[in-house]
């Protein structure tokens, strides 16, 4: 694929849909954005505000719709439709609320686009694209969630700050569901190619004090946010831009993103969490397998057991 080509659709003009529209056309990640919503009027008043930023940026194009004909021929669909998480609700708690709509989601795309690589958002992330794949006729490869690139993001971050250290050079996983059961792969954690237990630490602290503040930090973020404003949008709407870029340029970066695990994780061949993959234009290029200990590994078919659970109460 190329850059100079390409088209991608945001489904739901929302929070989340309105602010990864108006990232792609900040970061001019694309030419056309397609920005679709059951309700027109809605699609419009978004779409519009952001084509008032074009004139002083890259020529681009948004276009609003509600249509799903509009859709086809993208190069990428990233999926935000879905009943939003009300305070003191998990994730989770949404789900049978937005599997239907994923389900005739799906359903409208393999019409339209059955050769886009399709990006799902919504949540609970992780059981909505197992829906998703479920749904669909594509090839499993074209079908993946935004999974714990989010919630490494800002681990890396945080963690680069106390470290004092660029966030580039902290190279540690958050992976599972992207939710309350996720973890962080702190065996496999490295600083410039250190591993964290043998790297320099603040004074006063510990390792395993650090293991803890960012374990919770990370799995609090998103609620803590939420707690503030209302939503969270804004970061999500980065990870997008960075998966959308990735496959544009086919620059096979690797991302922890939601996908059927592969079956040397020990945790089954059906459930989808957030595991490392490489990014391409062919969507899911390969997924890795990341080593970890007895521990991450107990962690690991937790979390798989919480989403199966929650996947099979859907069907009882």
């Amino acid at each position: 694929m190329s850059s100079k080509t390409s088209k991608i659709g945001v489904i739901g003009a929302g929070n989340v849909g309105a602010d990864v529209a108006n990232a792609l056309v900040l970061l001019r990640k694309c030419v056309t954005v397609v920005l679709f919503d059951r309700t027109l009027s809605k699609a419009e008043g978004q779409a519009w505000d952001i084509e008032d930023s074009i004139p002083l940026l890259k020529d681009m194009e948004i276009i609003p719709s509600n249509q799903y004909e509009d859709l086809a021929d993208s190069d990428v669909i990233v999926v935000t439709v879905g009943v939003q998480r009300k305070e003191g609700e998990s994730r989770l708690d949404i789900l049978s609320n937005n599997a239907e709509i994923m389900r005739l989601t799906m359903k409208e795309l393999d019409r339209v686009a059955p050769n886009s690589i399709i990006l799902i958002v919504s949540n609970p992330v992780d059981i909505l694209t197992r829906i998703a794949i479920a749904s669909s006729t594509r090839a499993e490869n074209l079908i993946f969630g935004s999974g714990t690139v989010l919630d490494t993001a800002r681990l890396r971050y945080q963690l680069g700050k106390r470290l004092n250290v660029s966030k580039q050079d902290v190279h540690v996983y958050v992976i599972g569901e992207h939710g309350d059961s996720e973890f962080i792969v702190w065996s496999n954690a490295f600083i410039g190619g250190i591993p964290l237990t043998e790297f320099p630490i603040p004074q006063g602290v510990t390792q395993e004090q650090i293991q803890q503040e960012y374990a919770e930090l990370t799995r609090k973020r998103g609620y803590n946010i939420s707690e503030r404003k209302g939503n969270t949008s804004y970061g999500i709407s980065i990870v997008v831009c960075q998966l959308v870029d990735t496959i544009v340029r086919d620059e096979k970066q690797i991302f922890p993103v939601s996908v059927r695990a592969d079956s040397n994780y020990g945790v089954g061949n059906q459930v989808v969490l957030g595991l490392p993959c490489i990014i391409s234009s062919q969507g899911i290029e390969r997924q890795l397998v990341l080593p970890r200990n007895a521990d991450e590994q107990r962690l690991l078919e937790e979390s798989a057991t919480k989403l199966n659970q929650a996947y099979d109460s859907l069907h009882n």
